[in-house]
């Protein structure tokens, strides 16, 4: 029963040490920035700055909510 307990344990050790020399080898994940956020003038909602349609210094989600204008 130990030499099967000891044949256990250098299988896992083994295991353990291929799994961290495969993780060496990788590069780390890429850090994802941060998406700057605005709200559309019209409706309110909230969406990626990069994809606006601004007019005026104010930002709207689409075309027709920038021809409609700011809503009172």
């Amino acid at each position: 029963m130990a030499k099967f307990l000891l044949f256990i344990a250098v299988l896992a050790v083994v295991y353990w040490l291929v799994r961290a020399s495969n993780r060496r080898g990788r590069p780390p994940p890429a850090a994802r920035m941060p998406e700057s956020m605005t709200q559309c003038a019209h409706c309110g909602v909230h969406f990626p700055r990069d994809e606006s349609v601004s007019e005026g210094g104010r930002d709207y989600c689409c075309e027709d909510h920038r021809r409609l204008g700011v809503r009172s």
